[in-house]
């Protein structure tokens, strides 16, 4: 595996942005969010199947194929339509704090990327996303309509809304346990 943290690329304008956020609405499903217990999550979650938006972000789709292709080569789980995604929005004083993406207590599968696309609509301060390997990173271009991935190991946060909101859809790449 190449030493590279994160992959990011802007994906979608702040039109197609609308559009998958008006689907997303349009198809919200009834799920429970698990977040990591050590962290502190005060935004809203939701949920949407892939089945429902998968016509609308097929270039998020390749992107995180190609990041795990050219950086990370782990094997990972084919999607399917009934895959649930987390559509997470953060208001003011809303942040997750510190934590790694995990399957919890599972003996086949983990977690192996951790794929994030922001949909906001409009600016908002705060909420930096925030990396942490060797030190701390503030992810500095992952603004409304780009895509980020990165390996679900890596400690991240997202920092507190100062004003405005944030939007972002998540999805995690699983695969075989790591050995």
């Amino acid at each position: 595996m190449r030493d590279t943290l994160y992959n990011i690329a802007t994906i979608f304008n702040n039109d197609h942005i609308k559009r998958l956020n008006k689907t997303i609405n349009e198809n919200l499903i009834k799920s429970t969010d698990r977040p990591s217990s050590e962290a502190i999550k005060t935004s809203q979650v939701k949920f949407v199947s892939l089945g429902s938006i998968q016509h609308l972000i097929g270039p998020f789709l390749d992107f995180i194929i190609s990041s795990n292709t050219h950086f990370y080569g782990f094997d990972l789980y084919q999607l399917n339509a009934s895959k649930r995604l987390n559509y997470n929005t953060y208001q003011e004083n809303e942040e997750y704090t510190w934590h790694i993406d995990a399957t919890p207590n599972s003996p086949v599968k983990d977690i192996k990327l951790t794929c994030l696309l922001n949909c906001s609509e409009n600016e908002y301060q705060g909420g930096d996303l925030c990396l942490f390997r060797d030190k701390e990173r503030k992810i500095e271009k992952f603004t409304p309509g780009s895509a980020i991935v990165f390996p679900s190991f890596i400690n991240h946060k997202v920092e507190k809304i100062i004003s405005g909101s944030r939007a972002t859809l998540a999805i995690w790449m699983n695969g075989p346990k790591f050995r």
